[in-house]
């Protein structure tokens, strides 16, 4: 059995109506938070984050209701190249030793289709916030088949997600010469799931995937 039903539909209310948001919880194993930049006009250098997590608090009435954070570690940072990823964690760019996360914090939440939309909120790195905007689409909305182990036929639906953030506002200004290999933008994108973990199974797979 599953869902394929629009995002305005599973925020607005096809469930059962709530008198409050509803929380759901990250599948770690089902996640996904890159970065790439601008290396010189060429290549561009691509990595992602390895320990995050975050809280969703979904009203499916109203989604500007919701409220939504992502915590991620620092240090996590890969990009697949242990000398720059120990420059990525100095003080030139996310000085991980000092402020050891990134948290991303919801403001708004504004659907444009019923399968997608746009969520603005505070990030910040270094110590310094900003705001920022993803563009997000829900990929489906389903209920896991009763034949997978563990999986207990929880409700999931995945995401996806993407921005843009300028590194001048978290303060990394370091260039290293004209034309420098790292860009002043960077391209984020997300892919994730969220299950609905009430009154599943203490082993339950995709809400105890890492934790």
């Amino acid at each position: 059995m599953f869902r394929t039903l629009p995002l305005a539909a599973f925020l607005l209310g096809t469930m059962p109506a709530s008198a409050a948001p509803t929380e759901w919880t990250l599948d770690l194993g089902h996640a996904h938070i890159g970065w790439e930049i601008n290396h010189m006009g060429l290549s561009r250098t691509v990595g992602r984050f390895n320990s995050y997590d975050g809280t969703f608090l979904i009203d499916e009435e109203n989604p500007a209701n919701s409220q939504i954070t992502f915590t991620i570690d620092a240090a996590s940072i890969d990009s697949n190249h242990d000398a720059r990823d120990a420059h990525l964690r100095h003080a030139d760019y996310l000085d991980a030793d000092n402020n050891a996360q990134i948290t991303f914090i919801s403001t708004d939440i504004l659907m444009l289709t019923p399968s997608g939309g746009k969520l603005t909120g505070d990030l910040t790195m270094r110590g310094q916030t900003a705001p920022v905007t993803l563009d997000f689409t829900m990929v489906r909305d389903r209920v896991y088949p009763d034949f997978i182990p563990n999986y207990d036929e929880v409700r999931v639906v995945g995401f996806e997600a993407t921005g843009e953030i300028l590194r001048l506002d978290h303060g990394m200004d370091f260039i290293a010469f004209l034309d420098s290999p790292t860009g002043l933008s960077v391209d984020v994108d997300l892919h994730f799931d969220l299950v609905q973990c009430e009154g599943a199974t203490e082993d339950n797979t995709p809400c105890t995937w890492g934790r």
